[in-house]
Order: C-alpha cells, then structure tokens, then sequence
C-alpha cells in the first residue's frame, strides 16, 4: 500500500509539540496518548472542541474559563556552559486544553504567522508532509509495527507538528546563502536579544496587541485569539499572568505571535523615519536573537533603539550586556578553527566510508589500530576549552558529535572494531567521557549514553562480566560528574546503569540522594527507586524515604482545584507504582476520587478531567495498575537503545522512504 491518503492524527500535538525535549526517558504522555486514542475518548474531546468551534464563532462565551487550571512540574536544566535554565512540564488536563485550543484556533495562528512574519526565521506553518496514520486498519497498524520495531513511540520528542520555516536552526540560517549576501550587500552589523525573553513575557501583552492597535478590544472579550491565549497561559501555569513556560515547542509558537507583533512595530516605526527593510537595512529574527545589517553605524543604533523601545512596550528587556556590534563580514568565533582541528584529529582515528569500504570483508572495521597520542589530544582539547570557557558547551558539542557520528556508522552495518579486544573501545570511550566531563549537559549525557549502546553491540556490556567491570571502572573513574553536575541534565543515567547492571560508589549515591532531598521532585524519586532496585537494602532504604516523601507532599494538596496543587505531581508519577505500600496508594487513590466531576456536569472542562480521572484509574485484568502510565514502572527494556534512536534521528516525521524495514527522512 502506497502513501496516498494518509493524514496525520491530530492527537499527535499531544506528543509532539507540549513535551520538553530535555525529559526523562521513562517520563511520556504516550500512554495517555494511546487513551485519548480510543473510540470513546475520542468522541467525547470531538464533542468538546465542536462546542468550542461554536462559542468561538458566536463570541457569546469565554472559553476556557473555569475549571482548566493546573500547575506545572518545574526544574531545571544547564542554560549556556554555567547556568540554569527553568523547564516545565504541563499536566494532563492542561495537554487536553491545548490540544482543543490548537483545534479551534489552528487557522487563525498561522494565517497570522503568514501575514506578519517581516523578520521572523522561525514560525509555523502547517505541514503537508508530516502524515503518518493512514484512514485505514492496516494502513495504522504497519506503521505501528514499523515503529515499534524502532523502539518506543517514534512520535514524541522527534518532531513538531508543524512545519518551521524559513530555518529550523540558527546554524542553517548563519550557513544560508541570506547570510552571506547580507555580509555583502551592508557594512555594519549587530546581534542582540531579549533579556530572559519567555520569563519575561506577560500573558496580559497579548491583550495589548488588540488594545495598542486602536480595535475596540471590548467587541473581542469572549473568542479573540489574544485574549483567549491570555486566559490558556494562566491555565496551565497554575494562573499565574507572570512568564511563558519553556520546554514545550507550544510556547515557541505562542512567543512568536508577540514577537512578530512587536517586529512590525519596528518595521513601521523605521518606515517613518524613512528606513526602509531590504534597502538601508535587513532584520532577521531567530525566536528572541535579533540579527541587523545596515548600511551605516547610526542606522544599525537606530533600530537597536527601536527594538528597546518597542519592546519595552510589552515589558520585554533587552539584554544590554550581550549586545554585540561590528562591520561586517561577520567573522566565525576565533573556538571554532581550533576546535575543527582537535575534531580532525579524533576523526583521523576513524576510516572514511570509501576506507572502510576498500578494507577486506574478513577484517573490516571503522576504528583504526594505529598509535594514539591520548594524553596530547586531551591536552589539546583542555586548552580549547580553558582558553574559550563561555564556549565549552558548544566545543564539547561538537568533539562528541565527532566521535558520536563515526560511532553511528554502526547503524548502517558497519563493524567497529573487528577483533581489538576491549582495550581501543574503552580508550574511545574514555576520550568521550573527558570530553563529555567539562559540560555534561542533557543532550551530551544521551550523545555518550548512545556512543556506549552503538559500543555494546560488539562488546555486550551487559553480558560480559570483564567488559562490563571494565565499564563500571570507567563510570565511577568519571562519577565526579554526578556530585558535580545537574541532577535533571543527567536523569537518563540512572535508567541507563540499571538496564546495564552498573552501580555508583555508595558515597556517589549518598550526594545524589542529598540532591534529590533538595529538589524533592518525583520523576527524580522514581529514577532513583529503579536505579536502588539493584540491591534489596539499598532499595528498601528509598522506598521508605519515597514513601515518607509522598505522604507529606499529599498532605498539603487542599481540597479544592487539586490539580492546582504542585504535590499532584506526586500522584501523577507515583499512582501506578507497583512498590509502594497499600497505605500509601490507598492515599494516592483518595486524591484521584477527590478530582472526579460531578457525574451531571456538562462543563468542557469537567468532561476533560473525568478524562485524566478515568485515564488514573485503568486497570489491569488482574486487578492492578498498569506499569506503564506517565511514568514508566514496568522497566524500559533497551532504553538505551531508544535513547540512541532518538539522538541518532531526531526527527521522522518527514516524507519518508522505505529503508532498511523503517521510513527514513528523505532531507
């Protein structure tokens, strides 16, 4: 069966676009995904957004008023090489109410985005080349059985649901063909950007592009796209008016409407002034980085005014301390000749595909036996960073991209090592825990978990005892990373080293548990309680302190709006959790009872949480919790291995064709 006529589900705007990337893998709304899917549940949300549509069109209502509210579960995550950046993940119910919100305003986002978008390099527009459910059973049901073949859910965390255009990175646009012709066409050049742009971001400034653009905003009280977007912001941010939520690629979406917003202003305000875009000037926005070419100094300074003056209209800042200034051509940062060439250097441990291919079939293999300076290259490496140390995340980026992208050829059926023993493995795999040691970031973490899994597949850490001790060596020879670095860039270890049967030192676990009790968050307490399972003291020593944990955190959950209550969270994770005590679940079932709506209630969002309490109660046939709910209790078999899929392809969701049993992106 062909292609034609297949359609995206819509659902799929659950999984891709209202999820942070930077997320424990045994975190997911997949299941509850699944749920949503069935006939029933499906019916009943097409019955709410078909309401929705009405009110929308007869503006009598205010939608999404009452009932909507939760609080999200924040942490935080490495920002740049030495700050933190605060992430959130949204609720269920909240998941629910965007999801509608897209149903009923999808057109009038993006004809928006279409009509404004005067400096923008990064908006959404829909996609005619994501599809992947098919109007037909088998058409769904071959797709699951390729992806499944592929490793866990191969729409979550791959993909947007829409399309961005013009540029998908900052990368691919500074590597244009409009880059280098703006070098060309002006003189001078600035970057600057937005001071804390999305915590800095109001949700009552998008009732001020009605207000500021002389429409009388009390004909739009009910169902203007502004101030429904308004209302949904606080929905999900447990009301608060004060900052966007970072994470989810939905909030990118709902910044770029005020950001474009306030572009226009800039361009109309310089029109006025007779500076006029693609001739004094050219502005090109990437989400809050703003890059300006000009023909002269003073019309460079001008428009960095109007950029602070406008947005200071909309309380956003700009951040003075990182605004750069210069004639062009813009120079590469002086980082990158030197990091390109220590990646030279670990690239030349590794044969070219042609190599490769020219080597004989009976000893074929990817990594070179030749002599290797270690201690210079490391050396080297500790220079470049030292030397350029605001830079060190994106240098330690790319040396293990370097070694990351040799490895994959794995993938394609390359052999590694052919018959070298442990000893050129392990020496690779010390270089990427060195590099990887001097920022060990989220990303990085997955890059090095997968570089190991791509290494397994020859030397099967799991099942050789020599290799797998050799291994644990190496961790626990690098375990500074984990008293050091940031518990949530680092929360995919610890599903890791339990799959593969590899333990910290027990003064190691003693500082990470230290972490834990100060960030008290529960995607961290249910990592930690699988990794203990290793050892039956160890584990039953978290149990009891979980268990303590969550009592307490149930305790201060008031009777009234639950899910507004940042201890739901514990309920969230914890309700399917096949090692706590009765007592405890017991509690936890209590609070679930306490957000069932009244069975009369016609109110769209009563019907939505009798979704989430419905969902909370599944049951097994036998009786018990499903293992696998928002949190995944069962164990993640070869979590490894979907980690890798996910870093190797982050994105599937493209015109796809039929490669080595799954659909592979054509770009």
């Amino acid at each position: 069966m062909g292609w034609n006529g297949l359609e995206r589900n819509k659902l799929d705007f659950i999984l891709t676009d209202l999820l942070p990337v930077e997320l424990s893998e045994l975190f997911s709304f997949k299941e509850f995904y699944d749920f949503l899917n069935q006939k029933e549940n499906q019916k009943i949300l097409t019955k709410i957004v078909e309401e929705t549509k009405k009110n929308k069109a007869v503006n009598n209502k205010k939608i999404f008023e009452g009932g909507w509210d939760t609080q999200p579960l924040k942490y935080s995550i490495l920002k740049g090489s030495n700050s933190l950046r605060r992430m959130s993940i949204v609720q269920p119910l909240s998941a629910v109410n965007l999801y509608i919100f897209i149903e009923t305003y999808q057109k009038d986002v993006l004809s928006y985005f279409e009509k404004e978008h005067c400096f923008s390099l990064r908006y959404h527009k829909k996609s005619s080349d994501l599809y992947y459910k098919g109007k037909s059973d088998r058409a769904v049901n071959y797709f699951h059985h390729q992806a499944k073949r592929a490793g866990k859910l191969g729409i979550q965390q791959m993909g947007t649901f829409f399309k961005t255009v013009p540029f998908e990175s900052i990368n691919s646009f500074t590597g244009s063909l409009k880059w280098r012709m703006s070098n060309f066409h002006y003189s001078y050049y600035a970057k600057i950007d937005y001071k804390s742009c999305f915590d800095s971001i109001y949700t009552h400034a998008f009732k001020w592009i009605i207000e500021r653009n002389v429409i009388d905003s009390k004909k739009a009280d009910h169902s203007s796209l502004f101030i429904t977007i308004d209302r949904i912001l606080q929905n999900i941010n447990g009301k608060s008016s004060n900052g966007l939520i970072v994470g989810p690629e939905f909030s990118r979406m709902i910044a770029e409407i005020l950001l474009q917003h306030i572009d226009k202003k800039v361009k109309l305000s310089l029109a006025k002034e007779n500076i006029i875009q693609n001739r004094d000037f050219a502005a090109y926005r990437y989400v809050d980085d703003i890059f300006i070419f000009g023909k002269s100094q003073d019309i460079v300074d001008k428009i960095i005014d109007t950029f602070a003056c406008v947005g200071q209209e909309y309380l956003l800042q700009l951040n003075e301390l990182k605004i750069f200034k210069g004639e062009t051509p813009c120079l590469p940062k002086e980082w990158l000749a030197k990091t390109r060439n220590v990646s030279d250097v670990l690239n030349n441990w590794f044969y070219s595909k042609q190599e490769y291919i020219k080597q004989s079939d009976d000893e074929k293999h990817v990594v070179k036996k030749d002599f290797v300076f270690i201690d210079r290259i490391k050396d080297d490496i500790t220079v470049v960073i030292k030397t350029h140390e605001s830079d060190k995340r994106t240098i330690v980026s790319y040396l293990l991209s370097t070694i990351f992208n040799n490895v994959s050829r794995k993938k394609e059926g390359c052999t590694l090592f052919g018959s070298s023993g442990h000893g050129r493995p392990l020496m690779l795999l010390d270089m990427a825990f060195f590099i990887y040691a001097f920022c060990p970031s989220y990303e990085q973490t997955r890059k090095l978990i997968s570089i190991i899994v791509y290494i397994n597949n020859e030397l099967n850490f799991k099942k050789d005892a020599v290799a797998k001790k050799k291994l644990k060596n190496l961790i626990n020879r690098y375990s500074f990373v984990f008293t050091n670095g940031n518990v949530f860039d680092l929360i995919d270890w610890f599903a890791f080293l339990f799959e593969y049967g590899i333990t910290l030192d027990i003064k190691i676990e003693e500082v990470i548990i230290q972490k834990a009790c100060q960030l008290n968050d529960p995607i961290v307490w249910a990592n930690l309680l699988l990794y203990s399972k290793y050892n039956d003291t160890f584990f039953n020593e978290m149990k009891t302190k979980i268990e303590i944990t969550i009592q307490s955190e149930l305790e201060k959950i008031t009777d009234k709006s639950k899910m507004l209550n940042k201890e739901f969270w514990f309920v969230l994770i914890f309700h399917n959790c096949p090692y706590i005590s009765p007592p405890v679940i017991a509690k936890i079932d209590s609070i679930i009872q306490g957000i069932k709506p009244a069975i009369t209630s016609v109110k769209p969002s009563d019907r939505a949480i009798n979704l989430v309490y419905s969902f909370l109660q599944k049951k097994e046939v036998d009786g018990t919790k499903p293992g696998n709910s928002f949190f995944n209790w069962s164990g993640e078999k070869g979590m490894g291995d979907k980690i890798t899929y996910r870093t190797y392809q982050r994105t599937i969701f493209k015109k796809y064709n039929k490669k080595n049993g799954f659909y592979t992106s054509l770009d």
